[in-house]
């Protein structure tokens, strides 16, 4: 900004000088500092606006983000099949409680929470989650614990059969169902399960 001025100030003391010397001789002399110290400042500045806005973006996924619901990349209380047991501690800490759940295959150890199960392999892997309190986020758009069943069958593209207690769906590694109430057909629980068991 100060090689502007510069410039101008001696444009204006030799007017003749200016536009014969100057553009060579200020292109020369002014060119390498402007070069050195302009585009370096808006450099580092672009460089910390960016840096500002990227490490805002990483903490926003922290913070609840519902989005539709993909049965190609299915989530429920945003876990996936498939993660450690270390995706689901940095989520929601230690269980209250664990229980092993022997299968005819392998057994599920069963990690308790508020309302939320998580059921891991063998290898820690997550295979089941169940969402059985209105106090979990589902983490999917619209679709709510206690909600009526004829909504989330909509909302998730089931269609609509015969009076049921439980809807499924098809997903990329398994099902979703939703547990309904035989007598106000509202959700009574929400799962996400391994093809597998």
């Amino acid at each position: 900004m100060a090689k502007l001025p510069l410039p101008e100030q001696q444009s204006s003391a030799n007017p003749q000088a200016s536009d014969n010397d100057e553009p060579e001789s200020s292109s020369a002399s002014e060119a390498p500092p402007v070069e050195s110290g302009g585009p370096t400042e808006p450099s580092e500045t672009s460089v910390e606006t960016s840096t500002v806005h990227s490490s805002v973006s990483p903490e926003e996924p922290a913070v609840p983000n519902h989005s539709s619901f993909q049965a190609k990349s299915p989530s429920l209380a945003y876990l996936k099949l498939g993660y450690t047991d270390k995706d689901v501690i940095k989520r929601y800490g230690t269980p209250k409680d664990t229980y092993p759940l022997p299968d005819d295959a392998e057994t599920i150890e069963i990690w308790e929470y508020d309302g939320l199960s998580v059921g891991l392999n063998e290898r820690d892997k997550v295979v089941y989650i169940e969402i059985a309190s209105k106090t979990v986020d589902t983490g999917i758009e619209k679709l709510d614990y206690g909600m009526k069943g004829a909504q989330a069958a909509e909302l998730l593209g089931i269609p609509e059969g015969s009076r049921t207690n439980v809807l499924s769906l098809e997903v990329s590694g398994g099902w979703l169902k939703l547990d309904l109430d035989p007598d106000t057909q509202n959700v009574l629980a929400l799962k996400l399960l391994d093809r597998n068991l």
